[in-house]
Order: C-alpha cells, then sequence, then structure tokens
C-alpha cells in the first residue's frame, strides 16, 4: 500500500493524474483528436447530437456576450426561457468559453475540447474518491478507468450532459473528508490540563473551522455536478443523503454538532449555487404544465437485458447474445473488470480485511448503494422508483435507467480494494508488474477506439 486509506492526493499527483486522465480521454475517442474542429455527431439521424454542439456553443458565447439573457435561446421563436427546455450545460457551456472565444466560434472544436474535459475529469473524480477510500494510487487508477470509460458513458457520446459523471464520485469524497474530520477527536480537556486551556482554543477553533470548509466543498462538488447534468445532480444528491445517515450510524456521528453542521453548509452552498439557474426550469413548468408522470418513465426504464448490453470490443460476444434476445433500451453492462473484481472486493471487504470497521463501512455503503440503485433503475414496475419519484425535482426526469451508472462507481470501489489488497500481498517488483497488467486490462475491457460515427463538417 502506497499510503493510508484517507490520503488526500497533492497537488503534484494531480497535476500527473489530470495529465492521465486527457491522455485517456484521447485515446478512447479515437480519432476525434485528429481533427477537434471539424468532427462531430452531426448525422442526419442524431438529433442529440447536433443538440450537443448547438447547446454548448450558445452557452459559451452567451455568457460572455449577454449573460442576462442566458435562458432566451434562439430557438422557438417567439417563446423566451427556451434554454430551460432541456438540459442547460450551464457548466459545460462555461468551461467552453476560452474554447469558443479563441476559436472564432467553432462550434465542433468547442464542443469536443469540452468533451474531453468531461472524459478526463470523471476520471480524475473517480480517481481522487478511490485513491482516498484504498491508499493505492494504481488500484484508483485502474478503478477510474472502467467508471470514468464504462460502455454506458461511451454510448452516449452524443449527450454531452450524460459524460460529466466527476462530481459524483468527488461529492462523495467530500462527505468521506467531513465525517472522517468528525470522527476524530481532540484531547479532552481534564482538571489536570485546564491551565493549559487557552491554548487549546485556537486549535479547537481552527478544527471547526477545517470542518466547516469541508461542508463547503461538498456543496461546491454537488453544484458543479447539478451544473453539468440535472440528472446526476439529483442522484448525487440522493447518494449524499443516504450516504449521510450510512456514515452518521458507522462513525456513531448522530450527536455530533460539528458533522450534522458541516452537512448542513453543504446542503446550503449547493442549493444557493444551484437555485438561481433552476427558477427558470420551475417558470416553464409552471407556464406549460410540463410534467412527467410515474407512468411515463417506465418506457425509460432498465430491463434484465439491458444489462447484457455492451459496445465494447471485449464484450462482442455478450452484445451478440443481447441481440439474439431481441432490442434494449439501454447500455447498462459494467464490464467484466468490474464484475470480477468487484466481486472479489466486496468478498474481501466483508470477510478477509485486516481493516475491518473502515472495509465493512465500504461494503456496507457502496454495497447497499449499488443494490438500491440496480432496483431503482428498473423503473416504477420494480417499486422503489415509485417510491423516488414523488422527491422533489424527480418529475423532471424521464430515465430511471441512467442510475445504472451509480452500480458501476460502486462496482469500481470494489474493484480497486481488491487490487490494493493483491498489492499489498505483492513484493515492489511484483507489485509494478501486477499494477502494470490491471491497468492494461481496465483499458481493454472499455476500449472501444477507434470510435465510429464521427461526421466531418466543414468550418
Amino acid at each position: 500500500m502506497e499510503a493510508p486509506p484517507g490520503t488526500i492526493a497533492r497537488p503534484r499527483e494531480l497535476v500527473l493524474v489530470s495529465a492521465a486522465g486527457v491522455a485517456l480521454a484521447i485515446l478512447m475517442t479515437w480519432p476525434l483528436a485528429t481533427d477537434l474542429g471539424h468532427l462531430g455527431r452531426t448525422s442526419a439521424n442524431d438529433a442529440d447530437g447536433q443538440f450537443s454542439i448547438w447547446n454548448i456553443a450558445w452557452v459559451a458565447r452567451t455568457l460572455v456576450a449577454d449573460p442576462m439573457h442566458l435562458f432566451d435561446a434562439n430557438i422557438f421563436f417567439p417563446h423566451r426561457t427556451t434554454l430551460a427546455y432541456s438540459e442547460a450545460n450551464l457548466l459545460p457551456g462555461a468551461i467552453g468559453v476560452p474554447f469558443y472565444w479563441a476559436s472564432g466560434g467553432n462550434p465542433w472544436l468547442t464542443l469536443n475540447l469540452v468533451l474531453l474535459v468531461a472524459f478526463s475529469s470523471a476520471f480524475v473524480g473517480a480517481y481522487l474518491l478511490l485513491r482516498y477510500l484504498t491508499g493505492d494510487r494504481r488500484a484508483a487508477a485502474a478503478g477510474a478507468i472502467v467508471y470514468a470509460f464504462c460502455p454506458y458513458t461511451m454510448s452516449h457520446l452524443s449527450h454531452i450532459q450524460l459524460l460529466f459523471t466527476g462530481g459524483i464520485p468527488l461529492s462523495l469524497l467530500m462527505l468521506h473528508r467531513v465525517a472522517d474530520a468528525c470522527a476524530f477527536r481532540l484531547p479532552a480537556e481534564t482538571p489536570e490540563t485546564s491551565a493549559a486551556a487557552s491554548a487549546h482554543i485556537p486549535v479547537a477553533s481552527a478544527f471547526r473551522r477545517n470542518i466547516l470548509w469541508r461542508g463547503v466543498a461538498l456543496g461546491l462538488a454537488l453544484a458543479a455536478q447539478a451544473l453539468s447534468c440535472a440528472y446526476y445532480g439529483i442522484f448525487a444528491g440522493l447518494m449524499i443523503g443516504y450516504a449521510t445517515l450510512v456514515l452518521a450510524a458507522t462513525r456513531r456521528l448522530w450527536r455530533s454538532a460539528a458533522y450534522w453542521t458541516a452537512i448542513a453548509t453543504g446542503a446550503a452552498t449547493s442549493l444557493a449555487l444551484v437555485v438561481p439557474f433552476f427558477i427558470p426550469f420551475l417558470r416553464v413548468q409552471k407556464e406549460s404544465g410540463f410534467g412527467r408522470s410515474v407512468e411515463d418513465t417506465a418506457r425509460w426504464s432498465a430491463n434484465a437485458h439491458d444489462y447484457l448490453v455492451s459496445p465494447m470490443h471485449a464484450h462482442g460476444w455478450l452484445l451478440e447474445i443481447a441481440r439474439r434476445i431481441g432490442p434494449w433500451g439501454e447500455v447498462l453492462f459494467p464490464g467484466l473488470f468490474a464484475i470480477g473484481l468487484g466481486a472479489i472486493g466486496i468478498a474481501l471487504a466483508v470477510f478477509f480485511s485486516a481493516r475491518a470497521s473502515r472495509s465493512r463501512e465500504a461494503a456496507l455503503l457502496y454495497g447497499t448503494l449499488a443494490v438500491l440503485a440496480f432496483w431503482s433503475s428498473f423503473g416504477p414496475g420494480a417499486g422503489l422508483y415509485r417510491v423516488l419519484y414523488y422527491l422533489p425535482t424527480f418529475s423532471f426526469l424521464r430515465a430511471p435507467s441512467r442510475l445504472g451508472l451509480v452500480v458501476v462507481l460502486c462496482l469500481a470501489v470494489f474493484a480497486a480494494i481488491a487490487l490494493q489488497r493483491l498489492f499489498d500481498a505483492l513484493t515492489p517488483g511484483r507489485r509494478r508488474v501486477a499494477a502494470t497488467i490491471a491497468l492494461a486490462l481496465a483499458i481493454a475491457d472499455v476500449a472501444v477506439f477507434p470510435l465510429r460515427g464521427w461526421v466531418r463538417a466543414e468550418w
């Protein structure tokens, strides 16, 4: 093991991981990088790809040229607030601002560079969470690969918002940091130490401020995810709410004022950043009467067949089986690497851990999250999603099947745990060989390059 669990990545490591994320994004989307200014998903039968190019370009342009009328997009004239008719892509559009203006307004270049940022940030977010949970850089990198470039994500290249998945693991990381800080106890003051009480006050005050700032970081991560993709923002909020209760129980933080203050601070920070941009959607809903009934979501719910579908080269045999069964609605196969090592990681975390409390906590949290997400992905017919539908903002969603992404993340956590245990048992020389093999297998399992479907446009 390279570092104890609970260790945060240092700046130099973060820079290297970010560079690795960009390199992986270029590799996995090849040959997109060969002509970023002209390639796009703009074929006649890919309206979603055309919409993404327009959407990112509109936001990137208007945030600079006319920010007060950002939501009054140049579609559906003479109606106003038309950007709120669909996903607004506010943060992805903001990321595209320098690309759009530096390229003279090239929408293809803007979208494609934002797409690379989406994949690389997903890799970095997953890496940071897995690094924190396992303490092993190589295990974290392998797990992050199978999450950031999973079959589900790679099947949605036309939907830029669905590629921004990094905020989910990043939010969980920030919650873990809050819980770890609150579980730490300062030395209790006794009559024998009362003379030094004045020296303890600044330490305790700094400690409380540190916890509070971790709550702010949690809120920023949640807001970033919500402003990148509303679906994933809602998923992340639900996951953080559930994980907050699980960690409060496992760490005995029910009576910790610092813990609940930090959680409240995170919630307030997130709402303060997101609500102003959510108001236009509420206005459109009120004016148009837009809404989706719980029955409407059944069409976009997963079925068992979907969890056998993958476009990856390594899963071609499985795709042939899926085709024989019949048509599918979503691509939800997590990958052989995630399933195989994830199953081993679950067993190790529950039954064979030398650090029983932390590993069993991970098994409880991510194991139950995987089960709940898997169950909910089957929509109202399976029962649980019918309950979730009545939570705030769920009436905007139509595709329960997208919760399959959460299943992949949880399996990636357990895969990283399995790899960390394996690497710990090896000598340094064999560990390097095993890590190289693990990284190669992770890439091979989710490889689908060279990608097809790019259309060249003149600019």
